[in-house]
């Protein structure tokens, strides 16, 4: 997801109803998540009794409500046609396009409004091309992984055993893997200056990135979006495979998988087809230049609605479609396990992909916004269903909603939750969580950063509750908070010492502890 929004807003949004264990996993009192071959990435939790904690009540099966859902096509189109006409409608949206894919076929691609509003040239799901920017990151993930695959690097070494026009600097005693760049915990700073005026002035990637990996935490201690250690981990392609990055995934990943119109915006012409960039202020929808990008592999991504299809149905059926494989079923199943968590009742990342539990299933999820258009792309492993939606202006929320009515619709939340009353027994101990949180995805090392970060004030209230975001929270489980609806939920993350080092609703959204 682009990053625009206010963290704010991405607490209170539909995208976090009421959220429980990822998988099957049971959290056990200051035990660590362990998902797939490595261990999920979660601080050492404070030590606290687990007396007095209400448990978290288990949803019920996940799989029986994927199974029961049947999508008739009609009776879809018809739902996409109502949520897409009132929003586009609400947010001055001039065009966009919707793709759903279920068990290895798209069931509906369908596109609104126009394209190019001053050519008259209406969306086209099978021509019309978008940039996807930050799905690009899912992208990128995937060509590792591919690699990894094929046996040409191992994921949990030292990256710079396979870099081979620039190193990560030893800024600290534990190297950087190239696992820790598809699950953000690297521990980069996030530098400003990836935009750039115009294609001609993009930068070679290594190039770009020579002196601009600043390591400000040790690796693999906190989940931080960084679209640097995913340009990096586009390097990393590059060195290992002997080719450009754009060429690698030419040849590997969009040939194979039939997506003609895919490309990376990396040079002049590489825009040719793509729909015109819209955004909306003073009352009036206005034409936006394009954004190009010396970070390609973490924004650059561009194609039609319907190649993305492909995509989505090769994520969806282990690593294939029509026939054509680019990963094997184990490779596919180890990108899109969680492999890292500020908290393991809060879902963390996977290869490239946001590990999401909306509505009760498990959810694979990335967005992207990028001047002038916004995109979402939604899977559901369990159900091999995923859709996506794109389309004009950045920031916009046409995506979340059509996306919620989609869930409510054939994935249903079915869950129950209990929520215990205010324990006044616990604010003495809620007291050392109270403090100030910052959003970590800035430059620090910038020298004016504090004039860009959000900031947040945590209390503790003499009912045995936190006060943060305007709400009341009550500890259902250790370091886990719940609102007095159970619909909203974040974490916190201890250090060794139990010291309050983060908080987290999920995946990129993390702040972290400054007082």
């Amino acid at each position: 997801m682009g990053l625009s929004e206010s963290f704010w807003t991405c607490i209170t949004d539909h995208d976090f109803m009421p959220l429980l264990v990822m998988y099957s996993h049971v959290f056990s009192c200051g035990g660590p998540l362990r998902s797939g071959r490595r261990a999920a990435l979660l601080l050492p939790l404070a030590t606290v009794a687990c007396a007095g904690f209400s448990r978290e009540v288990q949803p019920q099966s996940s799989r029986v409500a994927v199974t029961a859902a049947t999508i008739d096509t009609k009776q879809l189109e018809q739902l996409i046609d109502s949520a897409m006409a009132s929003g586009m409608v609400a947010e001055h949206i001039p065009g966009a396009a919707f793709v759903l894919v279920r068990d290895g076929r798209i069931v509906l691609a369908k596109g609104y409004g126009f394209a190019d509003r001053e050519a008259s040239r209406r969306v086209e799901p099978d021509s019309t091309v978008w940039p996807f920017a930050s799905i690009t990151k899912v992208i990128t993930a995937t060509a590792v992984v591919q690699l990894a695959d094929r046996g040409k690097l191992d994921l949990d070494a030292n990256v710079n055993r396979y870099l081979r026009a620039l190193q990560v600097p030893a800024t600290y005693a534990q190297p950087v893997t190239t696992a820790q760049l598809l699950t953000h915990t690297a521990g980069f700073d996030e530098l400003r200056g990836r935009l750039t005026e115009s294609a001609s002035d993009i930068r070679p990637l290594a190039e770009f990135l020579r002196g601009k990996l600043i390591r400000i935490r040790p690796p693999g201690t906190m989940t931080s979006y960084s679209s640097f250690g995913m340009a990096l981990a586009g390097v990393v392609v590059e060195d290992v495979s002997g080719v450009s990055y754009d060429e690698y995934l030419r040849r590997n990943i969009f040939m194979p998988l039939g997506m003609r119109s895919a490309r990376i915006m990396s040079h002049a012409g590489t825009q040719a087809g793509l729909a015109a960039g819209y955004e909306y202020g003073d009352s009036a929808v206005r034409r936006v230049p394009y954004e190009w990008y010396h970070s390609t592999p973490s924004s650059s991504f561009a194609s039609t609605a319907t190649d993305m299809a492909r995509f989505m149905i090769a994520q969806l059926e282990g690593g294939a479609f029509n026939g054509k494989r680019i990963v094997s079923q184990r490779a596919m199943r180890d990108m899109q396990t969680q492999h890292a968590t500020m908290h393991a009742l809060i879902p963390g990342w996977g290869f490239g992909w946001q590990i999401r539990d909306s509505n009760g299933q498990r959810v694979l999820e990335h967005g992207g916004d990028i001047g002038g258009f916004s995109s979402l792309v939604t899977l559901l492993p369990d159900a091999r269903t995923g859709f996506l939606i794109v389309g004009h202006r950045e920031g916009a929320n046409l995506r979340f909603d059509v996306k919620q009515a989609v869930l409510d619709r054939y994935f249903p939340d079915i869950r129950t939750l209990v929520m215990p009353k205010p324990d006044s027994s616990k604010a003495a101990r809620l007291a050392g969580f109270a403090g100030t949180y910052r959003a970590n995805v800035y430059c620090h090392s910038c020298p004016d950063s504090l004039q860009r970060t959000q900031d947040f004030v945590v209390t503790a209230n003499a009912d045995g509750t936190l006060g943060a975001f305007d709400t009341r929270w009550i500890e259902v489980a250790p370091l886990f908070f719940r609102d007095s609806t159970a619909k909203r939920r974040f974490g916190l993350a201890a250090d060794s010492t139990g010291r309050i080092t983060a908080l987290t609703v999920g995946s990129w959204q993390v702040l972290e502890r400054i007082r």
